[in-house]
């Protein structure tokens, strides 16, 4: 009897810790849903501190407990390089930005913990040295192929500046509002980059010289929901 009294309890004590680690993570969010994480200036107001960065999920992976975000506004115009010279992802200034001074100005040391380093694959489309190496990288671009994939329709590319953004120069159309925005695949030719136009087109070519000024960046990640 005293045997299986310790039995019960010691089966009550699994169920309880289970529970409580049960609790303590995050149910993952849909596909298609929206949520904050991290701060960034976006309303041009300096007064009134950094906002929330709202991000829009792309995708889920059950499995490893991650999902994949995108951010919903362009949150900076910036050149993937300052000078017009064949370019490619792993060597742009515009990767370092991300990972590093954007980084630590958009998280914190606990929010950065969640954000997952990945094996970034690039497109080699001009045979380019090293074009075409995986990256390690928490933020990043999505690719020619990835945007196909979760944008299939072109209204839904379209995608509009924060006044942050707009006040670094980004361009606006006229019609639709909306701004271009890069992505990491090297276009036609070796100093382009693919991007997206203001009425959700894509382009690699004009105005996608890698030190045009006036493109936006809406960095994706893998955020970890397994703690």
């Amino acid at each position: 009897m005293k045997h299986l009294i310790r039995l019960l309890s010691l089966i009550l004590c699994a169920a309880l810790c289970l529970g409580v680690c049960a609790a303590s993570a995050e149910t993952l969010p849909e596909i298609g849903s929206e949520l904050t994480f991290g701060h960034y200036e976006q309303d041009e107001d300096l007064t009134n501190g950094q906002e929330p960065i709202e991000w829009i999920v792309l995708d889920v992976d059950e499995a490893n407990q991650k999902a994949f975000l995108l951010s919903k506004y362009c949150l900076e115009t910036r050149v993937v390089y300052p000078e017009r010279v064949p370019m490619y992802w792993g060597a742009s200034t515009l990767r370092e930005w991300m990972n590093g001074e954007f980084l630590n100005a958009a998280f914190t040391a606990e929010e950065q913990e969640r954000i997952l380093t990945t094996t970034v694959t690039n497109e080699n489309p001009h045979g380019m040295k090293g074009a075409g190496a995986d990256t390690e990288d928490k933020l990043y671009l999505l690719s020619h192929e990835e945007i196909l994939h979760y944008f299939p329709e072109q209204s839904s590319r379209m995608a509009y500046a924060t006044e942050h953004a707009k006040a670094q120069g980004c361009t606006i159309g006229e019609k639709t509002g909306a701004c271009r925005w890069w992505l990491r695949t090297t276009g036609a030719r070796k100093m382009d980059m693919w991007g997206v136009r203001v009425d959700g087109r894509l382009t690699a070519y004009g105005m996608q010289d890698v030190d045009w000024p006036t493109n936006t960046v809406r960095p994706v990640f893998w955020m970890d929901y397994s703690k």
